[in-house]
């Protein structure tokens, strides 16, 4: 069977070089060599070959600014790979080597060294991209949620080639759930 191409929940795939980085402040970016000139477009996803890094916010005829997992206003959802369970990542400002998912329900299955992965609910990331592992979890008293340190798999300190990745039919799919939202 394969893959269906066709299917407007594929991605295309452009490479750029980090020419600028930051990890050592609570809102942090990196600056990447290409721009609106080699197709590129607010909101579209970042990866490296390691994993997860940011999202494009702003671009400029040759350049464009990504927001960095790195930085305490970015969130992105993923999952734990192996059960499913999906939540909310954020980085707390803290290690850069380190981000923390929430929203995992106290049923879920979940041990130190399971893969968390995007979970696709969005139109900036594939499904399944690396962010990292479990490094440690715990369940506050009387709460229903798992607090769950993660171990980026990225090293931000040491990152220079990256990929953009822009969903093929992520317009439709926004504009569409914009109006549903606003209904």
């Amino acid at each position: 069977p394969g893959l269906d191409l066709r299917t407007p929940d594929r991605f295309h795939f452009r490479q750029a070089k980090v020419i600028n980085n930051s990890v050592n402040k609570q809102y942090n970016y990196l600056t990447i060599n290409r721009g609106t000139m080699h197709g590129i477009k607010p909101e579209t996803g970042v990866i490296s070959a390691r994993g997860l890094v940011g999202v494009v916010q702003n671009v400029s005829t040759h350049y464009a600014t990504v927001i960095s997992l790195l930085n305490t206003r970015f969130k992105v959802s993923a999952k734990l790979r192996d059960s499913g369970f999906f939540g909310s990542l954020e980085w707390d400002g803290q290690s850069y080597r380190h981000a923390i998912l929430s929203e995992i329900p106290a049923h879920a299955p979940i041990q130190v060294g399971d893969a968390v992965v995007t979970s696709g609910y969005s139109t900036i990331f594939p499904e399944g991209v690396l962010v990292g592992t479990v490094e440690e979890f715990e369940l506050g008293e009387g709460e229903g949620f798992y607090r769950i340190t993660v171990k980026l798999s990225v090293d931000f300190k040491n990152i220079t080639y990256v990929e953009i990745a822009e969903k093929v039919a992520g317009d439709e799919q926004r504009n569409l759930e914009k109006v549903t939202q606003d209904d």
